[in-house]
């Protein structure tokens, strides 16, 4: 697109900032429905699939009870889809051009059953505080989606012996479901453990991928409301989250794939119209609710391997 944007000038109560007036709004994509339909469909047979794995059942000899692995693949797949759709609905209120959300199916041995879904931005925010809402919008959207449905599987959640099994693996507990565990299962023993049907993996997975997105880093959503708040300087808060994952690495896996992506996204800036419009009172609580669902839900080794069977 050839460069439309004009400076001017405007007032500002530390003085005159200069102001990139926004360029004439571009003609909307028209969305490939074809594509989009297909990949959901793709991603719902695959997250079916492992929510029958995590029933206990071979998907292939026992197809028949397919409907088993339905309350996994809903549960992950609606808290993906208003994660994507806060993305969307907000980008679409401030004017920008962006995609339906693509959904991405995993093959059978991830158990999870996907790669999660995106939504590409062909535009430009057009000032941090729009960039604030869009990258809030959607962890924020998924979190009211995955903290209902983890109350649900707790208040139907048993509570059994630890039995050490080399193969077996344990999901760690953040602070807020800690809280969670305990106001509805009251204090667990030592030598004892939660086990959580399909719905609590797949909200599970759905606070722990919200995580992931809110790490103040690069392209993720943590990236652009940082990015927002301190402008420039937001690299070097990448970097920093960077050097603390390559450490948590040595604990967990796969923190080193994030650090590697987080160091590849920060190398691209941050592109935004009018970076000099300074942030309201509402965006600041917009970000301190992002912040506490970070610090409440953050797990340095979200997964253990090897601990013990039935978590």
């Amino acid at each position: 697109m050839p460069p439309t944007d004009f400076p001017s000038m405007e007032p500002h109560r530390n003085g005159w900032h200069p102001h990139l007036a926004p360029p004439p709004n571009p003609p909307r994509q028209r969305p490939n429905y074809h594509t989009h339909i297909m990949l959901f469909i793709m991603t719902m047979a695959t997250t079916v699939v492992a929510g029958m794995v995590w029933e206990g059942l071979h998907p292939i000899e026992q197809i028949r009870e397919f409907h088993r692995g339905l309350p996994y693949a809903i549960t992950l797949l609606t808290i993906l889809f208003f994660h994507e759709m806060g993305h969307y609905l907000t980008a679409r209120y401030y004017g920008m051009d962006v995609s339906l959300p693509y959904f991405l199916p995993a093959p059978p041995p991830l158990l999870i059953g996907t790669f999660g879904a995106f939504i590409r931005m062909r535009s430009p925010a057009r000032n941090r505080r729009a960039l604030l809402y869009v990258g809030a919008a959607g962890p924020i959207a998924g979190f009211c989606v995955a903290l209902p449905a983890m109350i649900y599987a707790y208040t139907t959640a048993s509570v059994v012996p630890v039995t050490p099994s080399p193969g077996s693996f344990s999901l760690a507990e953040p602070l807020l479901l800690q809280f969670i565990g305990r106001a509805i299962l009251g204090p667990i023993q030592e030598g004892y453990a939660i086990h959580l049907n399909s719905v609590g993996l797949a909200a599970w997975f759905g606070i722990f991928v919200t995580v992931l997105n809110l790490l103040p880093m690069g392209q993720l959503d943590g990236g652009h409301i940082i990015y927002a708040i301190v402008g420039p300087y937001a690299r070097y808060v990448s970097w920093a989250v960077v050097c603390l994952l390559m450490v948590l690495g040595f604990f967990f896996l796969g923190w080193f794939l994030w650090a590697v992506l987080g160091w590849l996204t920060s190398r691209r800036p941050q592109v935004v119209l009018d970076p000099y419009t300074p942030l309201d009172r509402r965006s600041f609580m917009i970000a301190g609710i992002a912040l506490a669902i970070f610090v409440l839900c953050f797990m340095p080794i979200p997964i253990s391997i090897g601990e013990f069977a039935g978590s």
